[in-house]
């Protein structure tokens, strides 16, 4: 399920390889499908920017760096407000991610 603002989402194809982050949490899963390209500023402004539900148990505490291959379609938009989070910041979904692309 896409969380994009108003479902309006731009679909991508890289031309180049590009550094992706993902937050999670301390044992969280690093391969999930919802990225980003800004650089997180910390737990508290990626909860926000990001609108990451509480009760997902997100608590958005590490940083993983993905490197994303040349050639992977993507889809990007704005993360959506939702439950009192104002949401906003840069939002991409990747369908499936490979594990190697985690960089340690």
């Amino acid at each position: 399920m896409l969380i994009l603002l108003e479902a309006a989402h731009t679909q991508k194809k890289l031309h180049q390889k590009k550094l992706l982050y993902r937050v999670i949490s301390k044992n969280g899963n690093p391969t999930g499908n919802y990225l980003t390209r800004a650089k997180p500023r910390g737990p508290l402004a990626s909860v926000i920017d990001s609108s990451l539900d509480q009760n997902w148990g997100n608590t958005a505490t590490k940083i993983v760096k993905l490197k994303i291959p040349k050639g992977i379609k993507l889809y990007e938009g704005v993360a959506a407000p939702q439950k009192g989070l104002v949401g906003g910041g840069n939002q991409i979904y990747l369908p499936k991610i490979d594990k190697n692309w985690v960089i340690k």
